[in-house]
């Protein structure tokens, strides 16, 4: 028995280790885009803000529920109820004029379209906001490798250095600098590391992951690229002004404001009102009646003015609104082209110029070291030349690839490459 528990103590610790250890979880930049769109609260919000405006149209289309009333007529005094002599049974419904119905109907479904736009919208920047953040993330592991790479090669010259300068063949200085170099990789490495926790941390915020799962280790499958892409700047910015979410949820707001005005100018129409009457007379109940009636806009010169007024100079500001918004996209998608292209050079120059040559003085300086031809502070700028090259690639990968997913956002669509 003693044996039994020993085994169901053993089964139950290596269960809760289990449980508590580490998953690690292979993502693409499709698979985080994806996940972004089913987890993240701000795409969520944005998809229920449609359903919202579909609740207010069905609302604002619906006619005012009917009234019905009893009314008991010419009791004695000191009588009870049923003692009336006459009752009227009545069922009455307002309506409004029915073309406020029909406008009105038109601005609730403008609505529903700008939700739609801005949900567009907030999908478009969401998916830019992964991309920025995964490439970000690409970024830091590619430097993390660097660096890892950076420490092995000073660990190795500073045990070198060390061993030279014991048999003499190494200065007291070429030691202590190997030394130091060996430190600040070290140091470097684990800034590194540092700023791809922080890299992490906004991927995970971005893709809408819950607390819990934030312990969990990813590896990101794609890799930092260049592709150029096939549209030019005219092409681009005439997609965005034919398709940019943003200016459909602006054109949207200037059908709301004017279908707004013509509401109020609308409100000078009268209001209808029918009634129906079941009558009971002196106990005899086959008497009915009829009632029809309109409201009567008597007082033009205060409420519906206002109404106008307010109205036209909410479409005047949305008419604003809609070409500022015109013109900045235009700024907005070219900058983000010029800053995309600016990137794209520095790309092309490191790998047929920077990289390269950068390559041939590390291999020439290394040769001529260990044949004692150099000190090591020269073949030491060397290194340090190929080290900078090398992360200055990276960085011009990661700011090439986010300035892309800018663009996109800036255009309001994916861009062919």
């Amino acid at each position: 028995m003693l044996h039994l528990y020993t085994q169901l103590g053993l089964l139950f610790l290596s269960c809760w280790i289990t449980s508590f250890s580490q998953i690690t979880e292979q993502l693409s930049l499709n698979d985080a885009i994806t996940f972004a769109q089913k987890n993240n609260p701000q795409f969520l919000s944005s998809l229920s803000q449609i359903d919202v405006e579909h609740g207010r149209f069905w609302r604002g289309v619906s006619p005012p529920s009917p009234s019905a009333a009893v009314n008991y007529q010419y009791i004695p005094k000191g009588s009870r109820v049923k003692q009336f002599g006459e009752r009227t049974v009545e069922i009455s419904q307002s309506l409004e004029f029915p073309t406020n119905i029909l406008f009105r109907g038109m601005q609730l479904s403008s609505k529903v379209s700008i939700a739609e736009a801005e949900h567009s919208s907030t999908s478009i920047a969401i998916t830019s906001r992964v991309k920025i953040a995964y490439y970000d993330v690409l970024a830091k592991q590619k430097k993390i490798e660097l660096a890892e790479e950076n420490l092995s090669i000073a660990d190795d010259f500073a045990r070198k250095a060390e061993i030279r300068y014991n048999v003499g063949e190494a200065t007291n200085l070429e030691r202590l600098t190997a030394n130091v170099q060996r430190t600040q990789a070290r140091n470097g490495l684990e800034v590194a590391q540092n700023d791809l926790k922080i890299s992490l941390g906004e991927l995970y915020y971005t893709l809408g992951r819950r607390k819990e799962d934030q312990s969990n280790a990813i590896i990101l499958t794609d890799s930092l690229v260049y592709k150029p892409i096939t549209e030019t700047l005219g092409q681009l910015t005439e997609r965005a002004f034919a398709i940019n979410p943003q200016l459909k949820a602006a054109s949207g707001r200037v059908s709301v404001a004017s279908f707004d005005r013509t509401l109020a100018w609308s409100s000078f129409l009268p209001n209808l009102n029918a009634s129906y009457y079941r009558q009971t007379v002196d106990g005899n109940s086959d008497f009915y009646g009829v009632s029809f009636g309109i409201s009567l806009p008597l007082w033009f010169l205060f409420d519906q003015r206002g109404q106008i007024q307010e109205a036209s100079a909410n479409l005047s500001i949305a008419e604003s609104d809609l070409q500022s918004l015109n013109n900045f996209i235009s700024v907005n998608v070219k900058n983000a082209f010029l800053d995309m292209k600016n990137n794209e050079r520095q790309i092309i120059l490191h790998q047929t110029d920077i990289l390269p040559q950068a390559a041939e003085v590390y291999r020439t300086a290394l040769a001529s070291y260990e044949a004692g031809d150099i000190t090591y502070i020269e073949f030491l700028q060397a290194r340090q030349t190929l080290i900078s090259s090398r992360n200055e690639y990276v960085e011009e990968l990661a700011r090439y690839s986010i300035s892309l997913a800018k663009l996109e956002f800036a255009v309001g669509a994916s861009i062919n490459q």
